[in-house]
């Protein structure tokens, strides 16, 4: 990748365990495209005002030239394992890498 990856962590303090995990993504995503140059995320965490929806949000916007650019928004879910940020940083790299693949095909 040609710019440093942006993590950014709102709502709640940046977890070295949930970096480890986004690098070890970013890594894998490049595995599927070399063309990727940049990479930015955003963990989200749930809100504690809310009954429901308290799993964590995870964005993902990856730059690949010439013009394609892919997001990725995968929502907050009432899914208990989505209550991780690590399982909701996967669910969401797992959707980014099924999109690399389509605009391979």
């Amino acid at each position: 990748m040609q710019i440093t990856p942006e993590i950014t962590f709102e709502g709640s303090e940046p977890s070295p365990a949930a970096r480890e995990v986004i690098l070890r993504e970013i890594e894998r995503l490049e595995t599927h495209n070399q063309r990727i140059t940049g990479c930015r995320i955003t963990v989200i965490a749930p809100s504690h005002k809310h009954r429901h929806g308290v799993g964590f949000q995870v964005n993902i916007w990856l730059t690949i030239p010439p013009h394609e650019n892919i997001v990725v928004n995968h929502s907050a879910t009432d899914d208990p394992p989505h209550e991780y940020a690590e399982v909701a940083i996967k669910t969401a790299f797992a959707s980014a890498r099924r999109q690399l693949d389509d605009l391979a095909a």
